[in-house]
């Protein structure tokens, strides 16, 4: 959904990089998805999350924008966005058992997605990486299969 959530303002300004202000100003007033405050706070987390990347103040996503379809009636739920425990948790457990630190394994799972072509959501990326490091992924499988099919909790 964070994915998305950016793309919408990308796509409603036809550009593929702009000024992070302007990112922040489109989430609020333009699309009224959020505050203004919360917008600024979801430009932050989508840099924490690695979809999007930062330089010089200009800010770029780290996927195509041409593969996310939006639907007309999209509306980020915030409380999806920032609930990030579950992937939260994939990340502390590759981290603990692969001893790399989180940037490091956001990156990996980052680069395992484009791989994979963006289409799958960031958490079942997540559990093949995992999966990859021989860690155990089972006790997740429900958790997230429940997540991604928009049945896990708000």
């Amino acid at each position: 959904m964070l994915k998305k959530t950016i793309a919408s303002a990308f796509k409603l300004k036809g550009k593929g990089e702009m000024e992070k202000s302007e990112l922040t100003y489109t989430l609020s007033f333009d699309l009224k998805f959020f505050s203004h405050e919360t917008s600024k706070k979801i430009v932050e987390l989508a840099e924490r999350r690695g979809v999007i990347r930062v330089e010089g103040g200009v800010v770029r996503p780290n996927f195509n924008l041409s593969e996310i379809e939006i639907d007309e009636d999209f509306k980020p739920d915030v409380r999806k966005l920032f609930n990030n425990g579950l992937f939260d948790k994939i990340i502390r457990e590759i981290c603990e058992k692969t001893g790399k630190e989180f940037p490091e394994v956001i990156k990996v799972i980052n680069k395992k997605q484009m791989e994979l072509g963006n289409i799958l959501d960031v958490e079942v990326v997540a559990l093949i990486v995992a999966a990859e490091k021989c860690i155990d992924i089972k006790d997740y499988l429900k958790e997230v299969e429940d997540e991604v099919l928009g049945k896990g909790s708000p």
